[in-house]
């Protein structure tokens, strides 16, 4: 029972990446920073839940996509400091 629950658990978060777009914010009707949010939120709540449970594969998973959300965000504030600079030219 509790190998479903993790498959469930890791194709929900993985639903949850695919909808952190423009148009998954737009389908959703919501922001796409509420949609950062909620997602990191379960992948913090996921890991958690993982090794209280033990279950490796869900700690893997929520680690990766952890790490991916972090290269994200960092090319993003980059890109960000990036057009920044060029406006202050």
């Amino acid at each position: 029972m509790l190998r479903f629950l993790t498959f469930g658990v890791i194709a929900l978060l993985l639903l949850l990446r695919l909808a952190r777009t423009r148009f998954g914010a737009r389908l959703l009707g919501l922001s796409l920073r509420v949609l950062n949010t909620i997602y990191l939120v379960a992948l913090l709540l996921a890991a958690v839940l993982a090794v209280v449970f033990e279950q490796w594969i869900l700690l893997t998973v929520v680690g990766l996509l952890l790490v991916i959300a972090l290269v994200e965000w960092l090319r993003a504030r980059s890109s960000q400091q990036r057009g920044e600079a060029v406006r202050r030219r």
